[in-house]
């Protein structure tokens, strides 16, 4: 009997971090990941352009400016300020991973494979 009431303990104990972690992973984490903590409006990456494994170059926003910034493993360097005029930003661009994730999800989930040969 001893027996049994240790080893229901221990399932207890395990659903009991078995439904900590999800919930952590469900509601904790994307909050932190999206930067909600922490979310500043002044700066912002708008692309980057990779040029070899381990350089690339940034656009970033800072207030209303934009700059153009090289990046390699040793080195960040300013490149250049560019006028609000010449950038354009895509919408795609301006989508969040989690919107880009679920559009994905339904066309292929939901809509079937076969759908994408259609578009094309």
């Amino acid at each position: 009997m001893e027996e049994i009431l240790t080893f229901l303990k221990l399932l207890g104990s395990l659903a009991l971090v078995i439904v900590l972690a999800y919930c952590t992973l469900r509601y904790l984490l994307p909050y932190i990941q999206r930067g909600s903590l922490y979310r500043r409006s002044n700066m912002e990456v708008i692309e980057r352009l990779p040029l070899a494994p381990r350089i690339s170059l940034y656009l970033v926003r800072v207030g209303r400016r934009f700059f153009l910034l090289g990046m390699t493993p040793t080195t960040l360097k300013y490149l250049s300020e560019i006028a609000a005029e010449e950038i354009e930003i895509p919408e795609a661009a301006a989508a969040d991973f989690a919107g880009i994730l679920q559009a994905k999800k339904k066309k292929y989930f939901f809509g079937g494979m076969g759908d994408e040969k259609n578009e094309k």
